[in-house]
């Protein structure tokens, strides 16, 4: 059998959830590539239209993605392909052939059947773009029931809905009268606006971020609630702040996250590329790529963090749920937020979990992919998940 065959039997295997720990370990071994940043999307571009398994199986189909897979422009070999790097090629490949494979870095010694596949459930569609835009005379327009085109003006900037469902800001370059704008994301809703200096802005659900229409004089000042990543337009001599309740992320031009929601007990920066200064009451502290800083909520301590995993960091704006060691409440919360969900716990459930999830799954395959470790179980109510060991 060559390695496209193998390939594709395991692709199979993978998306009809019958392959075991080790198949999907020989899977991510076979794949080896680290498909992060641009060669990702163009991945997902090549594979979008050919993504879901034809039925009954088509040995054709599975064979086609696995030279797809094969046929990628591979990175100089490390000395060392790690799991990690592995997993989320794999992780990857597996979710655009329509696969629900759970990566568990932790194997537990005995895996058990996920109680969730033994009996039907309610089950909870997942989020989706969903956004409600306030003009500055209060004026509310809704993103996902508003058609394409032109929406609004606001002073000299044109407030447009593109083809493919992204807010924009078109201003004139006379600058002139400025008010704000806020969008507003709900309990799952995400979406993405390009702000009137060309910054593009991706918020998470149960966010908002307010905004001028036009950016006058030398600072470019933004405030938000909940989490987003920027991707800050270069502007000579003029700054771009995004304020979080009392903290300041300062940049010139550069790529990072913000999570910053009130049930969170921290407020975490994530630089991906160029600078940021984080400020809160007078402290400072400079980020470099690969860097985060940490706003302690309770004791108002801001800490640098070094080593971040920005994978993990950004991984919701490319699709997933990433868990790296996370408890299981701050697992929840993502989801919780995500599925427009309440989360009810029943008794001790000190679960931690390391591995990868996709965002555009129902719920119920989500959690079943959490109860592989053995360690907690789950109920799908009324827009309720209940949680017991």
């Amino acid at each position: 059998m060559t390695t496209q065959q193998r390939i594709a039997v395991l692709l199979k295997k993978a998306a009809d959830a019958t392959a075991t720990a080790e198949e999907l370990q020989e899977l991510a071994d076979l794949v080896q590539q680290d498909l992060t940043g641009e060669r990702s999307l163009e991945m997902e571009t090549m594979l979008r239209n050919d993504a879901a398994p034809a039925q009954p199986y088509d040995e054709a189909h599975w064979n086609r993605l696995a030279d797809t897979i094969l046929s990628a422009d591979r990175p100089q070999p490390a000395k060392v392909i790690t799991w990690r790097a592995g997993a989320w090629a794999a992780a990857v490949m597996l979710l655009l052939a329509s696969s629900l494979t759970f990566w568990l870095l932790r194997k537990p010694a005995s895996v058990k059947e996920p109680a969730l596949a033994a009996q039907p459930q309610k089950d909870i569609a997942p989020g989706g773009n969903r956004a409600v835009l306030t003009l500055g005379d209060g004026t509310e327009i809704s993103l996902d029931s508003a058609g394409s085109g032109l929406l609004a003006q606001q002073g000299n900037a044109k407030v447009i809905k593109t083809g493919n469902g992204e807010l924009q800001y078109n201003a004139s370059q006379d600058g002139g009268h400025s008010v704000f704008n806020t969008i507003a994301t709900p309990r799952g809703g995400q979406y993405t606006i390009t702000l009137p200096d060309g910054s593009r802005v991706w918020l998470n659900a149960s966010s908002s971020l307010r905004y001028p229409t036009v950016f006058n004089g030398k600072g470019r000042v933004v405030e938000l609630q909940g989490e987003a990543y920027f991707e800050v337009a270069k502007q000579p001599g003029q700054s771009f702040v995004v304020k979080v309740d009392e903290m300041e992320v300062k940049v010139l031009g550069t790529h990072f996250n913000i999570m910053a929601y009130d049930d969170e007990p921290e407020v975490k920066t994530v630089l991906l590329e160029g600078a940021v200064e984080v400020k809160k009451a007078g402290v400072a502290r400079k980020l470099k790529p690969g860097q985060g800083a940490s706003l302690d909520r309770q004791s108002g301590v801001l800490e640098l963090m070094s080593g971040v995993n920005t994978e993990e960091a950004v991984a919701w704006k490319n699709g997933f749920i990433q868990l790296e060691g996370n408890d299981i409440r701050s697992a929840m919360r993502q989801i919780a937020r995500w599925y427009d969900v309440e989360v009810v716990y029943k008794g001790n459930v000190p679960a931690h979990f390391t591995g990868i999830v996709p965002r555009n799954v129902p719920v119920s395959q989500v959690l079943k992919m959490l109860e592989l470790t053995g360690e907690v179980h789950f109920e799908i109510g009324d827009r309720q998940i209940i949680v017991s060991p």
